[in-house]
């Protein structure tokens, strides 16, 4: 994965960083801005790490140490302020144009201060606190998201938004995908949700605990997680999941590009060939969005639901039936009507020339 549930870290140095933000870190010094520092207006803000930070205003220069922070930047139209991302920035495509300054984990301190940023952006989950004491020694402030459920991610956009001076577009984003999400429950709500194993990892097995925004993007798709348990990425034991046997395995299309080749290399091996998911080629393939809590998340959600409910996507016959035969009873309204006026207009025309 190419954000802050990138597989390539073992669980307990995830629980490691995550601890580490819990301790409460004091406000920065004063920012290295273009502009001197008596010249600047200050805000102070708290974060979704509880910190105080104090961030310049307006923000101009901003660094993105997250694919998620990113992604929202262009998703609320200040790209164009973006001044640095990670190596892992790739969407969209004009990401890969901003200058880098390395990983999200381990990202170039001097390549961030050369950026003279007024802010960088940084997520409590994937970045560490290295680099926020590194900034901080600089005063360069840096802000913290902490999003755990898609309504979370919600709003942490429009605190971003907020945060940057783009209010009014921030409430016009989350407002429009709050509207798709609430259209989506209306189309799957009265189905029974789907038994799925959402795979991050096959070797070895790799799943997403029940308390991370990925498994609530599962549940807002109709669908349930078989894995219940605390840990953020747990191991899972494949046998458990030939018990449990799952209506659907899920997989991001960053870990499943091979398509149904990659389905047949699962037929074959032992274990996975057992599942009725596999025999019955019942895998659902989503954007890698889904991997990223940023706005796009929405859109993965509903891919998802169509793969898992399609009827809940497809007209209902009758619906059909009704606008049909609503059709043809105006048509032949109409033709009546053009009749019973032709009809209407011989008889005065005759009745006009007797009386003649």
């Amino acid at each position: 994965m190419k954000d802050s549930h990138r597989v390539r870290w073992k669980a307990p140095a995830w629980a490691a960083i995550a601890a580490l933000f819990f301790y409460p870190i004091g406000a920065p010094a004063q920012t290295t801005g273009l502009a001197p520092a008596a010249t600047r207006e200050y805000k102070d803000i708290i974060d979704e790490a509880g910190r105080t930070v104090r961030i310049p205003q307006p923000v101009r220069r901003i660094v993105s140490l997250a694919p998620s922070l990113t992604e929202t930047i262009y998703a609320l139209g200040l790209q164009d302020r973006l001044v640095g991302d990670t190596d892992y920035c790739d969407y969209p495509a004009d990401a890969q144009k901003k200058h880098k300054v390395g990983g999200g984990i381990n990202p170039s301190i001097e390549e961030i201060a050369a950026l003279h940023p007024d802010l960088v952006l940084m997520t409590k989950s994937y970045n560490r606190l290295d680099t926020v004491h590194a900034l901080e020694s600089l005063g360069i402030p840096s802000y913290a998201t902490d999003p755990h459920t898609v309504e979370q991610i919600l709003t942490s956009t429009e605190k971003v938004a907020d945060l940057l001076g783009a209010a009014e577009v921030g409430s016009a984003l989350t407002n429009d995908l709050s509207r798709r999400l609430a259209e989506l429950q209306q189309r799957i709500a009265a189905l029974p949700p789907k038994r799925v194993l959402f795979v991050v990892w096959t070797e070895p097995l790799m799943s997403v605990g029940k308390d991370t925004f990925l498994a609530d993007a599962l549940r807002h798709a109709g669908a349930v997680s078989i894995v219940d348990s605390t840990q953020s990425w747990p191991q899972v034991n494949l046998e458990e999941v030939v018990r449990l046997q799952p209506d659907f395995l899920v997989f991001a299309e960053s870990h499943f590009q091979s398509g149904m080749r990659e389905l047949e290399t699962l037929a074959e091996l032992p274990g996975w060939r057992v599942l009725e998911a596999v025999r019955n080629h019942r895998l659902a393939v989503i954007s890698d969005a889904v991997n990223r809590p940023a706005p796009r998340i929405v859109s993965a959600i509903e891919d998802l639901a169509r793969q898992l409910h399609p009827e809940a996507f497809l007209e209902k016959p009758d619906d059909n039936k009704v606008k049909n035969e609503e059709k043809n009873t105006t048509a032949a309204m109409d033709s009546v009507s053009g009749s019973l006026l032709q009809s209407t207009a011989a008889v005065f025309s005759g009745e006009f020339a007797c009386a003649r």
